[in-house]
């Protein structure tokens, strides 16, 4: 039985309105797993099971038929009365994905509703266009979220997820998950695989495979060295600044060639670049950005370190990219800031949802409330009504400073409501 993911609640009520579902991601995330559970979806709804059809552009055979035209698709439908449902994964791999899709849904969406997954390379090279703005609605799909993960691994806990009064076998149980979590990342099929080297075997092949794959698609195999060493030297800076003229100096590389690759690795979801907070956006768009990967397990395969946290010097940094990436999947990239002053001082997140609220993360399992300056600074100067210190362990709530005190696991929890 496969294991549900979050995003299928997201989708749901757009699987009755016309326009096209686009999910997108990064390899291995579990784009089809996605397809099936939404085919499963549609059969529970009612929908014939002859009226849905799943369609996988990596078969070869498929992608020359729908490549000719994509009337072929219409050759599919067998019951001209009612609705067709066509699941179609890699859509990226049609030469021109685009008006495929705008064909289909300008003439054709009365009797086809399209659901296809993709990568954001296509955005890279240019094959999906602004044409079809008002006709796909979009959905990035990551790698397992902390709630999906438990689900994965051991889902009698999920009862004490949203518990506020957690018994403390269960809050230690937790911890050493997230720490799992930490060193070998959230792609479902590395998840699901118990045995430690199989792990790092998998992720290997998902560097040396899938990331170059992708790199290639994107740049042509003169620059597979290069691309693979920028990633290299992000991964040992993640929750840091971006400096580039540092990374040109280090790479021996040209600016531009730097930034073209950044932009690309961004565009692939590979990397997220994290832009400052300003109220000024000019001001924004020319300040450094920080850098984080999409999973932090393969950010760990990149740099060959699957050491204990306890002996390492960059848990605070896979916790922050951890708690980036759970608040990604609930507010989206767009809404998400760091704040740095004139002095140094440095805010790791600030969300801007429909009021503002910045968040500090420690790695540490605290008895007592350290770290506010900033925060309080922060909170008085933007007249804000709260703030969060998330660290594994100590819940306090700071009335007179509006700043929560809260564990990692209850801060999750707090997220998802908002």
């Amino acid at each position: 039985m496969l294991k549900s993911r979050k995003i299928i609640e997201t989708i749901t009520p757009w699987l009755e309105r016309d326009e096209m579902i686009l999910i997108y991601g990064p390899r291995r995330v579990g784009k089809t797993t996605v397809l099936q559970l939404l085919k499963d979806k549609l059969l529970a709804n009612g929908v014939e099971s002859t009226n849905i059809f799943m369609l996988n552009l990596e078969d070869f055979d498929i992608l020359r038929e729908l490549s000719q035209s994509p009337k072929a698709l219409l050759k599919f439908i067998r019951n001209e009365k009612s609705k067709s449902y066509f699941l179609i994964d890699e859509i990226q791999y049609l030469s021109d994905p685009t008006n495929f899709l705008k064909y289909l849904y300008d003439f054709h969406r009365d009797k086809v509703k399209l659901i296809v997954t993709g990568s954001f390379l296509f955005e890279v090279k240019g094959k999906f266009r602004d044409s079809l703005v008002g006709r796909k609605i979009s959905f990035n799909l990551t790698p397992l979220t902390f709630e999906e993960f438990i689900d994965f691994k051991d889902d009698s806990l999920l009862a004490y997820v949203n518990k506020n009064d957690i018994p403390d076998v269960i809050r230690n149980r937790f911890i050493e998950l997230l720490e799992e979590y930490l060193i070998y990342g959230g792609l479902p099929e590395i998840v699901l695989t118990k045995d430690v080297e199989m792990k790092k075997m998998l992720m290997r092949d998902y560097v040396n495979t899938y990331l170059n794959k992708d790199i290639r698609y994107i740049s042509g195999s003169n620059d597979i060295l290069r691309y693979n060493d920028l990633l290299a030297v992000l991964a040992s800076q993640i929750s840091g600044l971006l400096n580039i003229e540092e990374i040109c100096n280090t790479l021996g590389m040209k600016r531009p060639k730097v930034k073209k690759y950044l932009e690309n690795l961004s565009l692939s979801t590979l990397i997220y670049l994290i832009p400052p907070y300003f109220t000024n956006i000019r001001t924004q768009i020319t300040k450094m950005k920080k850098i984080f990967l999409f999973d932090v397990g393969i950010r760990n395969q990149i740099l060959s370190n699957f050491n204990s946290l306890n002996i390492r010097n960059d848990a605070g940094a896979l916790f922050e990219n951890f708690i980036l990436n759970e608040l990604i999947n609930n507010f989206g990239r767009e809404n998400i800031f760091y704040y740095r002053s004139k002095s140094g001082s440095e805010i790791d997140f600030i969300i801007r949802k429909d009021k503002l609220f910045p968040i500090e993360v420690k790695f540490k399992k605290l008895t007592r409330p350290i770290g506010l300056h900033t925060l309080s600074h922060f909170i008085e100067k933007n007249d804000i009504h709260e703030a969060y210190l998330v660290n594994l362990t100590l819940n306090q709530k700071l009335s007179e400073k509006r700043i929560h005190v809260i564990d990692f696991l209850t801060f999750l929890n707090q997220m998802r409501k908002k």
